[in-house]
C-alpha cells in the first residue's frame, strides 16, 4: 500500500516543501488539461498522499504507526501535572504541545525520539500503537488520563498498551487536513492496523463524545474496520453513575441515549463537518449509525451496571434500586431471559422488605420483558401490569403520573390482545394526565399514545367518520410533538407522516395523502439506504396507491422539489416514482439523473449524461422504464448534444 512507498520517498521536510511550491502549479495544470497533466496528476497524488501519511505521524524513517506507551503517558502528565490542572485536551495541545514541537516543527512523537539521547522528553516511550483512543479535546486531560488508567487496570492485557492519541502523534503544525478523501482513507488504514480502539465517555450522562464529528468518524471508522470497540469512564463517573443506579436515575442514559442524533454532530471546522456527514450518508446513513452507537453504548452501561450489583454496602433500597435499573439494560439490549430473572429478584427482595412501592415497579418491569418475549407471553405481562396498576393506584392515586406510565404499558399489551375498547380508555385516561404533566418531559410519550389511539381508532373494517377524524387530529398531534423533539428529518417524523396518510387517503383527500407520503419518502430515504425496507415500502406505497386512485402527482416545474399541482388520471405512475428518486436527493444533476416534463398528454424524459456512448445509456434507461411497466417497448428516442 501507500505506507511502504511513503517512507521510502521523501523525508517530511522535503514533502512539505515540496508541497507549497508546487500546490499552484499542479492545480493549474490540472484545470488546463494539458498533455502534461497525466504525468503530472501521478506526482500530485503521490505527493498528496504522502502528506496526509505526514499527517498522521506515519511518513518517515520508521514505517510504523507510533503511540505512546501507558507508562509515558503517566510519566508526561507527572512531569507536567501542574501545568495540565482544569485544563481540556485542546488547551493542553495548544499550551503545552505546539509549543515543545515549534521549533522542530514535528509531532510530538517525533519529537521525543530525535530527543538526544539524556533529555527530558528522550525517555518517553513510543511504539507501534495498538490501542486507538478516541476522545473530545474538550474533555478534561486529567480525567483523559484517568480513564485510560481504569481501562488499562481492568484489561491489563499481556504487554505494553501503546496508545494513538492525536494530540501525541498527530502532527499539530499543520492547520488543516489537504484532501480530505485520501486523509480518509489513510486513517482507515491507520486504524485497521491498530486494530483496537477505545472510547472514553465524559460525562457519562451526557457525553460530549457523541456531539462531535471528529469522534463520529472514528466510530464509523472503526465499525467500517470491523475492529475491537471498548468504551470507559473515569472512575468519578463511574461513581456518578453507581449513585444514579442507587437512587432510581439510571434509566437517565437510555432517554438521552433515545435522543442521540449524530447527524447534529459539530466540528470546528465546518468543511470537516460536511466530509464527514457526506461520507456517512454515502456510506451507511446516520440513522443506521445512530442505532449502532446507541446498542455499544447500551452493552457498555449494563455491564457497567451489572459490575455495580455486587459491590458491597449497599442498602437494601439500593440494592433494589440497582436491580431495577439493570434489568431495565439488559430488556434494552434485548437480554431478556436475564433481565427476567434480575427483575424477579428485585421483585422478591420488594415483598421481604414489605416495600409495595418498590414491588409495583418490579411488576410493571416484568409486565414490559414478558411483553418484548413474544405474543404467548402476551396474557402473562396483562396479568402482572394489572397487579402494578392496581397496588399503585391504592397508594397513590389513580392520577399519579407513575400510574399513567404503567396503565400507558397495560394499554399497549391490551391492544396487542385485541381488547381495543379496554386499551382506548386506558389510553385516554394516560392522555389526560400526560397532558398535565408535559412539562416533567411527556412530550414524547404524548406523542406515542396520541398515535396509538389514531391506529386503535383505524382499526374497524369501516371507520365512521367521527372516528376518522379523531384519528387524523391524534396523527396530527403526535407528528407536531415528534418534530418539536427531534426536527423535522427524524425517522420517527416519517413515520407520523405515514400514519397520517393512510388516514387521509381513507378519508378520502388523496392529494394531501399523497404530500404526507411524499415527505415520509424524502425522510426516510435521507436516513436510510435505498434497499432499506422503510424507503422500499413507502415507495411501493405511493405506486400502490396512485395506482388505485389512477391518477399522479407531477411536479410543476420539474426542478423545486415541494411545488405541485394535481392534474388528471394517468397510467405512467411509474414514471413519477423513477423520477422521484432524483427530486428528492439534495444535489445536483449528474450522469444517470432523469428529469421529466409534462407537455400535453405527453412525457418528455431527459436523461442527463455525459458519457459519449449515449445510445448504451438511452437504451438502459429504456429498459428499467419499461420493466416500471409505464411504455412499450416503442419509445421514441432521440439525442442531442
Amino acid at each position: 500500500g501507500p505506507l511502504p512507498y511513503a517512507t521510502a520517498r521523501l523525508t517530511k521536510s522535503e514533502s512539505l516543501q515540496i508541497a507549497h511550491q508546487n500546490k499552484h502549479e499542479w492545480y493549474a495544470k490540472r484545470k488546463s488539461r494539458s498533455a502534461r497533466w497525466e504525468t503530472s496528476s501521478t506526482q500530485f497524488n503521490l505527493y498528496r498522499v504522502e502528506i496526509c501519511l505526514i499527517i498522521l505521524g506515519l511518513a518517515g524513517s520508521s514505517p510504523v504507526r507510533l503511540g505512546i506507551s501507558f507508562e509515558s503517558l503517566r510519566q508526561f502528565r507527572d512531569d507536567h501535572f501542574r501545568e495540565l490542572v482544569g485544563k481540556t485536551t485542546g488547551q493542553v495541545r495548544d499550551d503545552l504541545i505546539k509549543r515543545l514541537t515549534s521549533a522542530s516543527q514535528l509531532s510530538f512523537a517525533e519529537f521525543c525520539t530525535r530527543t538526544p539521547s539524556g533529555g527530558q522528553y528522550s525517555q518517553y516511550d513510543f511504539g507501534p500503537a495498538n490501542l486507538f483512543v478516541s476522545h473530545a479535546w474538550d474533555y478534561n486531560f486529567l480525567e483523559l488520563v484517568a480513564a485510560i488508567e481504569d481501562f488499562v487496570e481492568q484489561n491489563p492485557g499481556g504487554g505494553t498498551y501503546f496508545l494513538w492519541i492525536d494530540i501525541f502523534v498527530v502532527n499539530q503544525h499543520i492547520p488543516s487536513i489537504p484532501d480530505f478523501p485520501t486523509w480518509s482513507d489513510v486513517f482507515k488504514s491507520t486504524l485497521r492496523a491498530v486494530g483496537r480502539a477505545l472510547f472514553v465517555l465524559l460525562p457519562w450522562d451526557k457525553p460530549i463524545w457523541a456531539r462531535r464529528s471528529w469522534c463520529l468518524f472514528e466510530f464509523f471508522v472503526a465499525c467500517s474496520c470491523r475492529i475491537d470497540l471498548d468504551f470507559v469512564i473515569p472512575r468519578t463517573e463511574r461513581d456518578r453513575f453507581v449513585q444514579s443506579l442507587c437512587a432510581n436515575a439510571g434509566n437517565t442514559f437510555l432517554r438521552v441515549a433515545a435522543k442521540i442524533d449524530l447527524a447534529k454532530a459539530e466540528a470546528k471546522y465546518q468543511s470537516d463537518r460536511d466530509h464527514i456527514n457526506h461520507l456517512v450518508r454515502k456510506n451507511i446513513k446516520f440513522a443506521v449509525l445512530n442505532s449502532k452507537v446507541v446498542e455499544q453504548v447500551r452493552i457498555f452501561f449494563m455491564t457497567e451496571a451489572v459490575r455495580a450489583l455486587r459491590m458491597v454496602g449497599l442498602s437494601g433500597e439500593q440494592h433494589m434500586n440497582v436491580l431495577l435499573n439493570v434489568a431495565e439494560f439488559q430488556m434494552e439490549v434485548g437480554e431478556l431471559a436475564d433481565a427476567e430473572n434480575t427483575i424477579r429478584a428485585h421483585i422478591d427482595e420488594s415483598e421481604r422488605a414489605g416495600d409495595d412501592i418498590s414491588e409495583a415497579r418490579g411488576l410493571e418491569m416484568l409486565g414490559r420483558i414478558l411483553m418484548r418475549q413474544g405474543p404467548e407471553q402476551y396474557e402473562a405481562a396483562r396479568q402482572q401490569l394489572d397487579r402494578s396498576v392496581k397496588i399503585q393506584s391504592r397508594i397513590l392515586g389513580d392520577d399519579d403520573l407513575r400510574v399513567a406510565q404503567t396503565r400507558n404499558n397495560l394499554a399497549s399489551v391490551l391492544e396487542k390482545l385485541d381488547n381495543d375498547e379496554w386499551a382506548l380508555a386506558m389510553y385516554q385516561k394516560c392522555l389526560e394526565i400526560y397532558e398535565a404533566h408535559e412539562f416533567e418531559g411527556k412530550v414524547e410519550s404524548i406523542a406515542n399514545i396520541k398515535g396509538n389511539i389514531g391506529n386503535i381508532l383505524m382499526k374497524s373494517e369501516h371507520p365512521n367518520t367521527n372516528d376518522l377524524e379523531r384519528a387524523r387530529c391524534m396523527f396530527v398531534g403526535a407528528l407536531v410533538k415528534f418534530v418539536q423533539i427531534y426536527g423535522r428529518n427524524h425517522e420517527k417524523v416519517a413515520i407520523a407522516r405515514t400514519r397520517l396518510a393512510r388516514v387521509l387517503s381513507m378519508q378520502g383527500k388523496c392529494q394531501d395523502a399523497f404530500e404526507e407520503l411524499w415527505k415520509s419518502a424524502k425522510i426516510f430515504r435521507h436516513n436510510f439506504a435505498e434497499d432499506h425496507h422503510r424507503v422500499v415500502g413507502t415507495f411501493e406505497n405511493m405506486r400502490m396507491f396512485l395506482t388505485n386512485a389512477n391518477e399522479v402527482y407531477v411536479e410543476e416545474d420539474c426542478l423545486q422539489p415541494g411545488e405541485w399541482r394535481w392534474v388528471g388520471s394517468s397510467a405512467r405512475v411509474s414514471v413519477f416514482l423513477l423520477i422521484s428518486r432524483i427530486w428528492s436527493s439534495d444535489r445536483r444533476f449528474e450522469t444517470g439523473d432523469i428529469v421529466a416534463l409534462q407537455i400535453g398528454d405527453r412525457f418528455v424524459v431527459a436523461i442527463v449524461t455525459s458519457e459519449p456512448q449515449v445510445s448504451d445509456v438511452l437504451a438502459h434507461t429504456t429498459s428499467k422504464l419499461c420493466a416500471f411497466g409505464c411504455f412499450s417497448s416503442d419509445i421514441n428516442v432521440s439525442t442531442s448534444s
